[in-house]
């Protein structure tokens, strides 16, 4: 009974100790961690100029206008140089930003594009003890930093480049990271590019259409290197927009306003004018020579007529004086040709003003007319810088560039009235035709009294 009961104990330990196990086993399968099922986080990506790099820490201005900062310690880069402020950085992150905040994201990546550089040039306004400089450009006013730039010396007031990364917006630079910064170089403008003077390459003969000033650039305050006559013959390599001509004179480019250059050759014109002329002097001559001839033979009669009756000395005291007044137009005709002639040649290339002098330049004279007459290289004569004020003079000059030739007081000078034509010679020709007239009539006269006394 004892061994009986001691069976039944043990199988129900048996019993309780198998459905331990069997529990036991059920227990640890249920407790077994499941395999990872779950999705790969979802990454997201942002832009934006890089403000600033330090300490495991990226710091970029969005273009949403939001500066954000990630931790980018355990973040893969993609970078050739590094990444540098004014560079603009895309951040591959896990996670989310709220209001700014990006300490629940996980930077994966980080790709660096170098920043475009940009120029702006101004002048130096102010230089700040914080490294910080300001400028003018195009009527605005900008203050950079320069802390990190590469610079050399500049100072107020001189003009210079600098170098930036970033953008301007109107007049902020806060997010303009300057590379560098240098004075520009000063460059002079010359009259060719202030008056923004166009030339037309040419390579032609032409001629001096009056005697002309030669000046070592296209403008009458230029220095004069020489003068060439009028007639001249040279070689025109441009012609310029503002009137003048470039063109080779001993070898060298010079230049003379346009308008005392011809392309035509005067000297053809002048031959033919000379030989037309020549022309109506010669048939002037003749017709001159046949009224003379027959105004000799009218005398001869008239002298001999008056011993047939006495009537006929009052007819030939009356035809010696229409006798003498025909030389007179045969002489005038002759004097009107060549007077014609010398103008033609001879046209002087200047013209005359006659006025009270009210200020004298170092190089320069103004007349009561409001003009002042350039007096380098002109001739002056009978006045001085001392006394010239007030006094009465006349200038010859170039009327298109007011540079005066000839300067000298009106006192004592030749009259800007006289006439150079030849009228002078015209007045002792009449007095001399006059003063024969009168011999011939006292001929007449005397005649006649000694036929008087035969008559009686």
């Amino acid at each position: 009974m004892k061994r009986k009961n001691l069976l039944l104990t043990l199988a129900a330990v048996a019993t309780v100790v198998l459905m331990a196990l069997l529990m036991a086993g059920c227990g640890e399968t249920s407790e077994e961690p499941e395999p990872t099922t779950e999705a790969a986080q979802e990454t997201h990506v942002v832009s934006g100029l890089v403000e600033d790099v330090s300490e495991g820490n990226l710091s970029i201005y969005t273009e949403a206008a939001e500066d954000l900062t990630f931790n980018i310690e355990n973040a893969a880069i993609e970078s050739e140089d590094g990444i540098n402020k004014g560079d603009t950085a895309s951040v591959e992150y896990e996670g989310e930003i709220a209001n700014g905040d990006t300490s629940g994201c996980t930077v994966v990546k980080v790709t660096d594009v170098a920043g475009a550089e940009t120029t702006i040039e101004g002048k130096v306004e102010s230089i700040g003890s914080d490294n910080t400089v300001t400028i003018s450009s195009n009527g605005k006013k900008y203050t950079f930093s320069v802390a990190d730039a590469e610079k050399g010396s500049f100072k107020t007031g001189e003009t210079v480049k600098i170098k930036y990364a970033g953008v301007i917006n109107n007049d902020d630079t806060s997010h303009a990271y300057v590379r560098s910064m240098e004075v520009a170089e000063k460059t002079e403008p010359t009259e060719t590019t202030a008056n923004a003077v166009s030339l037309k390459a040419v390579n032609e003969t032409v001629w001096a259409s009056a005697d002309v000033n030669v000046r070592a650039e296209a403008s009458t305050s230029s220095d004069k290197v020489g003068t060439v006559k009028k007639g001249q013959k040279m070689t025109r390599t441009g012609v310029l927009s503002n009137g003048w001509s470039r063109v080779t004179y001993k070898d060298k480019d010079r230049f003379i306003a346009s308008s005392y250059l011809t392309t035509k050759d005067p000297a053809k014109k002048e031959t033919k004018a000379t030989e037309t002329k020549t022309q109506a002097t010669e048939t002037k001559a003749t017709e001159t020579k046949t009224e003379t001839q027959t105004q000799t033979q009218t005398q001869t009669q008239t002298q001999t007529d008056p011993t047939e009756t006495q009537t006929d000395p009052t007819e030939s005291q009356t035809d010696p004086t229409e006798t003498q007044t025909d030389p007179t137009e045969t002489q005038t005709d002759p004097t009107d040709e060549p007077t014609e002639e010398v103008t033609e040649e001879t046209e002087p290339p200047t013209v005359t003003a006659r006025g009270v002098v009210t200020e004298v330049g170092a190089n320069s004279l103004t007349l009561d007319d409001g003009k002042t007459y350039n007096l380098k290289g002109a001739e002056v004569e009978g006045i001085t810088a001392e006394d010239a004020v007030g006094q009465e003079v006349v200038v010859e000059y170039y009327e298109e560039s007011l540079d005066a030739v000839h300067v000298y007081p009106v006192d004592g000078a030749k009259s800007l009235d006289s006439d150079s034509s030849g009228t002078g010679g015209a007045t002792k020709i009449a007095i001399i035709l006059a003063l024969i007239a009168i011999a011939i009539a006292v001929i007449v006269v005397l005649m006649r009294n000694r036929r008087k006394p035969e008559a009686r």
